[in-house]
């Protein structure tokens, strides 16, 4: 059987735009639903942040935890992204 070499070349424009997609994607914050109210959350990380009793204050906290470059999703009470706001 013959491998396939996999490719690493870091000039490949299609390998460049996925690795920014991923650097990106550890920054951004996501606004979820609680039984006891709403976190805001960075989906790689297996912290919390906080808990909020409204989904408001918790997307002002998200907002200011979001830097040039990164989204906040704010989810509905099922879980589905309800807005995204990039920064």
């Amino acid at each position: 059987m013959k491998k396939i070499p996999l490719k690493t070349d870091q000039n490949n424009p299609a390998i460049l735009a996925y690795k920014n997609a991923v650097e990106k994607g550890k920054k951004d914050q996501h606004i979820l639903p609680r039984k006891n109210g709403w976190i805001v959350k960075n989906l790689l990380s297996d912290r919390t942040s906080q808990i909020f009793d409204t989904q408001q204050e918790a997307a002002k906290y998200a907002k200011s935890l979001a830097s040039q470059g990164t989204a906040v999703f704010i989810h509905d009470f099922v879980g589905r992204i309800q807005e995204r706001i990039d920064y």
